[in-house]
């Protein structure tokens, strides 16, 4: 069972790992790593975890660039 504990931790760190370092990429990289993914990827694989943090990496950029800030009230 501590294996299994260890090794689900060591999965969860590469998964975070992975979301870091697609966030450091400019989006011109992110879409060219989107171009060489596998269009249909089983469920659960890696390649289909790399897509998910991918898409939602480009789509958490697309809508962070159309909000426009508002004033913050003054106290």
């Amino acid at each position: 069972m501590q294996t299994a504990a260890g090794l689900l931790a060591a999965l969860g760190d590469s998964i975070e790992a992975i979301k870091a370092h697609l966030a450091t990429m400019d989006e011109d990289k992110l879409e060219a790593l989107l171009g060489v993914m596998p269009s249909k990827s089983i469920a659960g694989s890696a390649e289909m975890v790399m897509l998910i943090h991918l898409y939602r990496e480009l789509q958490n950029r697309q809508r962070h660039s159309n909000v426009l800030p508002f004033p913050t009230a003054k106290p």
